[in-house]
């Protein structure tokens, strides 16, 4: 499975109680990729979910975690940021509720350079102490290094209720303001800081559009005061993205799209409107997607074969985008990566296999790039290929645990590709230990159990 199919399953064992299951998928992906923020944002949300109703004591918590809290010291004096960080998560798994452990994660993987961890770290600790001030500017600039700018509004608004004289965050207020009337306000041209002060009016107008809008009332109040503005000045396409981002935030994604792709038409070389485009429409088939599944399980007619279309739809679209991004960044294996999923997933298995094999190469993806180009070659119906790729993963990834069975379950198929009955046996009977209600393996020892004995 690629990183996003490993995120889907987790959230679909999370939906489903089953945390622990949720939490091996989560801690797979982090490990491949340490800066995946919804992974780390996923693994807490099951933890936490998990200790709900009997979250783990004092002396339970504090006898468990002592040597993880030994590490985290060590790996700090050694500047072992990822040992840092490892051994937080490890702590967490006790106590997700723990802010100050949370706040040492966020701080691990910011030196690590690991920003969109880094980010769900500290998102964490803002919902659990509301008024950590330092945490919420620190996941104010963050949010507004990923040009995430309301949301970083958001946090330094939270500041200024807080402490209403934090020059930082009066700072940071303006930056946002000013960012939004650069780009939409007509100042690309000003020649200094003069010149736009004397648009202090304008900027104050923007200022106030830019800030989070917080109830359904406002915010469709806004959405109809910028459709005008759109209506009254088409061509301009940051108006046009900023209905997109508007629309979104209202979870109206077909339309956030429309708006994307109207701003993408005005300026077709913009990547960055580009990628908005692509992700508002990739997410609004996934919701499409759900929303026919709900259809399905409820026996409405017809909703069966809208699930096909839409299913292939989104198939193509997920190749045509990432095709086109990895066009733009041929070096970015992580968008080569999701690319070579999308393929396989369509089963154009040769393209898939060779977009694996240029991310093979990247240390950081090695062991999931092999994982796929395993998984590829056993389609392909080449088993020799597949147990290789699949077995020298999963020895760079530890070996057999609970986090990788998914990998044991392929190799399996592959020996059995192989005619190698005793060693796929060996692979489902570890599935097996441990867990012992893993999709299908039960089944599959009786049956290669029955044909090793009747063969000898």
């Amino acid at each position: 499975m690629s990183a996003g199919k490993y995120l889907d399953r987790a959230e679909q064992e999370l939906a489903k109680k089953r945390y622990d299951q949720a939490i091996a998928l989560f801690e797979q992906v982090i490990a491949v990729e340490p800066d995946n923020g919804p992974a780390r944002a996923g693994k807490r949300r099951a933890e936490i979910a998990k200790f709900a109703k009997d979250y783990p004591s004092g002396l339970s918590r504090g006898l468990g975690n002592l040597m993880p809290r030994l590490m985290m010291g060590l790996g700090g004096l050694l500047r072992m940021h990822g040992m840092v960080a490892n051994q937080a998560e490890r702590a967490l798994s006790r106590d997700p509720r723990n802010v100050k452990l949370n706040l040492a994660l966020g701080h691990a993987l910011l030196r690590a350079g690991h920003k969109n961890g880094a980010e769900a770290a500290f998102a964490v600790v803002t919902e659990f102490d509301r008024n950590d001030v330092e945490s919420l500017k620190i996941l104010g600039s963050l949010y507004y290094e990923a040009k995430k700018y309301d949301q970083s509004l958001d946090c330094y608004e939270r500041v200024l209720k807080i402490s209403p004289r934090d020059q930082e965050a009066v700072k940071m207020r303006k930056n946002l303001a000013a960012e939004g009337a650069i780009k939409s306000g007509g100042f690309e041209k000003a020649s200094s800081a003069r010149e736009l002060t004397r648009s202090q009016d304008q900027l104050d107008q923007l200022e106030k559009r830019q800030k989070l809008v917080r109830s359904p009332a406002e915010l469709g109040q806004a959405i109809a005061e910028l459709e005008k503005e759109v209506a009254g000045a088409p061509q301009d396409a940051d108006l046009q993205v900023r209905l997109g981002e508007l629309r979104q935030q209202n979870r109206d994604l077909d339309g956030a799209a429309r708006a994307f792709e109207a701003a993408m038409r005005l300026k077709p070389d913009d990547y960055d409107i580009a990628g908005r485009f692509g992700d508002c429409r990739l997410q609004a088939l996934d919701q499409r997607v759900r929303s026919l599944r709900d259809e399905v399980a409820a026996g409405e007619d017809g909703a069966q074969d809208d699930l096909r279309r839409i299913l292939k739809e989104r198939r193509g679209f997920r190749i045509d985008e990432f095709r086109r991004r990895t066009t733009v960044h041929p070096t970015d294996t992580g968008l080569r990566m999701k690319l070579g999923q999308y393929l396989l997933d369509d089963n154009r298995i040769d393209d898939a296999i060779a977009e694996f094999q240029l991310v093979v190469k990247d240390p950081r993806r090695k062991h999931l790039a092999m994982v796929q180009m395993g998984k590829a070659f056993l389609r392909k119906g080449m088993g020799d290929l597949a147990v290789k790729q699949l077995g020298a993963a999963l020895e760079g990834l530890g070996g057999i645990n609970e986090k990788n069975l998914d990998i044991v379950r392929s190799l399996a198929e592959a020996h059995e590709e192989q005619g190698e009955d005793a060693l796929a046996l060996d692979c489902y009977t570890r599935i097996y230990e441990i867990d012992i209600s893993y999709e299908g393996v039960a089944d599959r020892i009786e049956v290669l159990r029955e044909r090793l004995k009747s063969g000898s």
